[in-house]
């Protein structure tokens, strides 16, 4: 018999009708070919077979398979009692015992793999190495939300609520089944972070998503591949896919209107972030198990062990295992009561999930600031009024401050005045001085002509920078400060020294 696409019609029929979920479907294919291609046996001849052979090919198979995972073989014969007893042939329950017996299957059975359950210092080190926000949004998500892997890259921004830090998940999942999780404030920063990324990585790869393609052709649109050859590709052929509708090509923004999910990439490349993580982190993170039953050595501490994580904290901070178990996507009892829109019931989840947060935090965590943010807004709009008169206050302030200057000349012109009057007083009252003598004393008490000048100048920049006062107003101010030094002295001796070496303003 063929070994590839395999698919006879009796087994397609079997799988549409019993099973919806694609991936179930796909696995229960895999066993099915498996079994048939063992007894080299096509399906509808295998139904025609009396009771005793059927049993015979059922023994053989189990003898096919005994070194595979214990886990596998459940599933394999899960699948085939299954398919059989669809078709009316009836296995007796005894033969199904000695199958079990035969190949030494436990009645509850684990998965052969070894696993490891980072802890919070585990994964804040094998997030370090993440060199952007794609791989450090996707995995912080799953760490806080305890969804599976397919779950998260199947959400998209319909399910997602960010102000209410919410998920939403409708008949999605391992067992379809219709729930809420949540995700903590610093995720809430991380997804902030990863939207604008999101749409420029969208901008670059829109026409290599798989994904995309997969949606325009189960719609009916017909997607073609067109290959190019031109310099930049070195003579290496290089492909494009493009969309069309009704013979029109799709353009590049109805083509990334049809990606609305948060992580629009698949299973593989996440794997493969993960991976690459674990690499850079070294021992003991990327150790690997090595069983020689398993098909390829598989990571301790694989992407699954995010959502253990999320299981085992809350765990640990003795959250409602009722209300674990609901978020996380098992079944319990709460599923009749959810089945339903239940608003105070999300409200019961939501606090029961905020109060057992805290073990969820991966990296070192910052208060709920929102509120806190919305008053600051408030106040901020407030003081802006208040920013406008402390403005015109220090205006006003400086005013004032040029006027006390102003009038601070004035005082020191008139000190000079007084102590000038009581030492000629002195002067002209010593009988035994000769007049040159008192001249000369006298004209010792007097400023040079360099520090005359810079108060003249210093004077006239004050005046010239006060802006309330007007030309007519600094000339006379100018001219009653002058007179001032003028009147001091009416000797001719004294008045040459007061001007010598001035500059006076020309703008006056």
């Amino acid at each position: 018999m063929r070994k590839h696409n395999w698919h006879p019609k009796i087994v397609e029929d079997y799988l549409k009708k019993y099973y919806k979920n694609p991936n179930s479907r796909k696995t229960t294919l895999v066993y099915l070919k498996k079994f048939f291609e063992t007894i080299e046996m096509q399906p509808s001849n295998f139904l025609k077979l009396s009771n005793r052979n059927v049993e015979d090919a059922l023994f053989n198979y189990a003898e096919d398979i005994e070194e595979k995972p214990k886990k596998t073989q459940v599933a394999c014969f899960s699948a085939i009692k299954k398919f059989l007893d669809r078709h009316e042939i009836n296995v007796k329950a005894k033969t199904w015992e000695d199958l079990r017996i035969r190949n030494n299957l436990n009645r509850s059975t684990y998965a052969l793999t070894k696993k490891a359950t980072p802890t919070q210092s585990d994964l804040k080190k094998i997030l370090s190495y993440c060199t952007g926000v794609k791989s450090r949004a996707l995995f912080m998500f799953l760490a806080s939300t305890g969804l599976r892997i397919e779950e998260s890259l199947l959400i998209s921004f319909d399910n997602i609520d960010m102000k209410k830090r919410e998920v939403e998940l409708v008949e999605e999942g391992k067992f379809e089944l219709p729930r809420y999780t949540f995700f903590t404030p610093e995720v809430q920063e991380q997804l902030e972070l990863w939207i604008p990324e999101r749409e420029r990585m969208l901008q670059r790869r829109y026409k290599t998503s798989k994904y995309i393609r997969d949606q325009f052709k189960n719609m009916g649109y017909e997607v073609k591949r067109e290959d190019i050859f031109n310099t930049h590709t070195k003579g290496k052929p290089y492909y494009r896919w493009k969309v069309y509708k009704d013979g029109k090509e799709l353009s590049k923004e109805e083509i990334i209107g049809m990606e609305n999910r948060v992580f629009p990439f698949d299973y593989i490349t996440a794997q493969r972030m993960w991976a690459n993580l674990l690499e850079k982190a070294g021992a003991p993170y990327n150790k690997k198990d090595n069983n020689p039953k398993l098909q390829h050595p598989r990571y301790v501490y694989n992407i699954h062990s995010l959502r253990r994580y999320w299981l085992t904290q809350l765990m640990f901070e003795r959250a409602n295992k009722e209300y674990v178990d609901y978020m996380g996507g098992h079944w319990t009892n709460l599923d009749a009561v959810y089945k339903y829109e239940n608003p105070r019931m999300r409200a019961v989840l939501k606090e029961e999930y905020d109060q057992h947060m805290k073990g969820l935090l991966i990296f070192e965590s910052q208060p709920d600031v929102s509120d806190i943010r919305e008053q600051l807004k408030e106040v901020t709009h407030e003081n802006k009024g208040y920013e406008d008169l402390i403005q015109q206050l220090k205006e006003q302030n400086e005013r004032i401050e040029r006027v006390s200057n102003h009038q601070f000349d004035r005082i020191r012109m008139l000190e000079y005045r007084i102590e000038d009057m009581s030492y000629q007083r002195a002067v002209e009252q010593d009988q035994n001085a000769t007049e040159e003598m008192k001249e000369k004393e006298y004209l010792k008490k007097f400023p040079t002509a360099k520090e005359r000048e810079m108060d003249w100048q210093r004077l006239y920049n004050l005046m010239k920078a006060d802006k309330n006062m007007t030309a007519e107003e600094k000339t006379r101010y100018w001219f009653l400060n002058d007179r001032i030094y003028w009147r001091l002295r009416n000797k001719e001796g004294a008045k040459k020294h007061w001007i010598d070496g001035l500059i006076a303003p020309k703008d006056m």
